[in-house]
């Protein structure tokens, strides 16, 4: 089609003054263009010319136009889509990719980029079925492969990604991008030797390249090599002389025995009035515990202050008042009823390995899943992402009440059954036959212990409760995901805290699973009879073995990796009073159920009766 003369004209004086570089003349010729009657031809051809000249809002105005005239246009609403997803409207691009996509079935960059705009939304299930439509149809792609191997991995299917990583490294052995994402889902398998051989190989071809060294010395980190991971921060330092992120690792490994010279280089980064925000978290961070560890409390604070406020300015502030919605809802369709309706008609897995390790970060889980590792019944998995996974990806359709929980009713047994099944092959991966405990210490499965509950009615759950002021100073003080965006206020730590007590009330009187309360005070302070608690709750023998658990050699993938190296020690109890000066946010909303009995609440607080178990299973 051919552009009527008024926007033939415009679009033909527009590119003379772009050339003369009177971009803003140019453009304001077009935008008066743009109201005269145009067919789609001539809309499309504004909307490519107002790209060009910087005006994305107008382009995507003209295309809407086009598409308004030409709506079965299959060319014009994959330009359209494109655009949209240019420029970050992935949930509209979706829309007309999708349509793209039942017109011309064998479209395969319609289905690659609709997978790439679910993956921006973070819909990595739902983008996986889109990446795999697209690598059928356009096998050993690379784009598509790269897109494909990260859905997989970050939809929980490592297993599934690996091979497609390998694939690429074959064909780019020297792409750091590759190099890295090859070895991270290595370590996310627990293959960390591979990791380790396939990260010091590279660094041996190229030595200069940081995230390289960064990725070895983090994975040394993981199998609790300290020396080697020194060397490897060490190295990432040498070619970035003032790198934060390696910095913050070597203050990481020695804490309050850090090296006075890394100490000054990383007070005199913070200094600086113009450092990044993400470096501002990186070091405040680690500088704080270092601060911290030699007694130095008000200016760790200040620290931790420095770097939750930098936190706070990448993320946005955190929406206390969205996930009290979210968990409202969940303890209202997840009643003891409703999972004993559901499960009359599929009665889950009848595997009794599992046992969950629930609570707030920093109140023991670690601990608490090194004593079981130790068994030699017990295996410990680490922080499994894979039940979050699941409760992401589990759906019975593609509206918004299809998603769990409010699906519980409408899901095919067969989803649940694959569910299960997925879940016990992460479980299992590396354990030994005779494990009869798989021990998950993700923490924040206290959201989904509903869905555990469905899948597997014969599991146990170990919750780890802990004085709520000395979790919010430790938790305050670590660089945990930018997700996490409640734990970088006190107030919003209060308000996660009092959350997930309120749920673990509701799954304590609503499932017919066992739930251990464990309380680290009186585990620091009187381990073999917690232990044994312990022990027993799991339904296996005593063995001494599960004191000695820091003499395991296992790797510990958590910011307590150190300190469960060591046997258990008491002197993190009460640590909340070297900043007792600062708590005032986090006392004001902290309730009284948020206090273990033993750590008493200040005084006009309720106690409140610790339930250690309910009737074992």
């Amino acid at each position: 089609m051919t552009a009527p003369g008024p926007v033939s004209v415009a679009l033909q004086r527009a590119a003379v003054l772009e050339r003369e570089g009177r971009r803003d003349v140019a453009l304001q010729l077009l935008r008066t263009a743009a109201g005269s009657h145009a067919d789609a031809g001539a809309h499309r051809s504004l909307a490519q010319a107002a790209m060009r000249l910087g005006d994305p809002a107008m382009a995507i105005d003209q295309m809407q136009s086009a598409l308004g005239l030409e709506p079965d246009d299959p060319e014009l609403r994959f330009q359209f889509a494109c655009l949209l997803a240019h420029e970050g409207r992935n949930a509209e691009a979706t829309n007309h990719f999708r349509q793209c996509v039942e017109r011309a079935p064998r479209n395969f960059q319609a289905w690659h980029l609709m997978g790439l705009a679910l993956q921006r939304q973070g819909l990595h299930g739902d983008a996986l079925r889109a990446l795999r439509q697209a690598s059928a149809l356009a096998p050993g792609n690379p784009r598509v492969l790269e897109a494909l191997a990260e859905s997989e991995f970050h939809a929980g299917y490592p297993e599934d990604a690996l091979p497609l990583w390998r694939e690429l490294f074959a064909n780019r052995p020297d792409d750091a991008t590759v190099i890295l994402r090859t070895s991270e889902t290595l370590n996310r398998l627990g293959r960390h030797g591979e990791a380790l051989a396939m990260l010091r190989e590279a660094t041996r071809r190229q030595p200069a390249t940081g995230d390289i060294w960064m990725a070895l010395a983090q994975t040394e980190e993981d199998v609790g090599d300290r020396e080697a991971a020194r060397a490897a921060y060490r190295a990432a330092l040498a070619d970035h002389p003032d790198w934060a992120f390696p910095v913050s690792g070597l203050l990481g490994l020695d804490r309050g025995k850090a090296d006075d010279a890394l100490v000054a280089q990383a007070q005199r980064l913070l200094a600086r009035p113009a450092l990044p925000d993400a470096d501002r978290a990186l070091i405040g961070y680690e500088l704080g515990k270092v601060l911290d560890g030699r007694g130095a409390y008000a200016e760790a604070m200040d620290c931790w202050h420095q770097a939750n406020a930098a936190r706070r300015r990448m993320t946005g502030a955190a929406d206390a008042a969205q996930l009290e919605r979210h968990a409202a809802r969940t303890m209202a369709v997840l009643t003891g009823a409703r999972l004993r309706a559901r499960h009359a008609r599929w009665p889950g897995s009848p595997d009794s390995r599992p046992l969950f390790i629930v609570g707030m970060p920093r109140s023991g889980t670690t601990l608490t899943e090194q004593i079981l590792a130790a068994h030699p019944a017990g295996h410990g998995c680490g922080e499994l992402p894979d039940i979050a996974l699941i409760a992401r990806n589990l759906r019975a359709g593609d509206a918004p009440a299809d998603a769990w929980p409010a699906s519980i009713d409408l899901l095919p047994d067969a989803a649940l059954d694959a569910a299960a099944r997925r879940y016990l092959a992460a479980a299992a991966r590396d354990a030994p036959q005779q494990a009869q405990r798989l021990v998950d210490k993700a923490p924040l499965n206290f959201f989904h212990l509903g869905l555990i509950a469905l899948l597997f009615p014969r599991a146990r759950v170990v919750w780890c409760r802990r004085d709520p002021r000395d979790i919010a100073v430790s938790v305050y003080g670590e660089n945990f995901s930018l997700e996490e965006r409640l734990a970088t206020s006190l107030e919003g730590i209060g308000h996660y805290i009092n959350l997930q007590t309120r749920l673990m009330r509701h799954w304590q009187t609503s499932l017919s699973l066992p739930i251990l309360e464990l309380a680290y005070e009186q585990l620091a302070t009187a381990p073999e009879e917690q232990a044994r608690r312990l022990i027993a709750f799991a339904g296996l023998p005593w063995d001494p073995a599960c004191l000695e658990f820091h003499r395991s050699d296992r790797g510990v993938q958590t910011p307590s990796r150190w300190q469960v190296k060591q046997p258990v020690y008491t002197r993190s109890i009460g640590r909340w009073r070297n900043y007792e000066a600062d708590l005032g946010p986090l006392l004001e909303v902290l309730e009284d159920d948020a206090y273990p009995t033993l750590a008493s609440p200040p005084p006009g607080g309720a106690q409140t009766s610790d339930q250690a178990t309910t009737p074992s299973a």
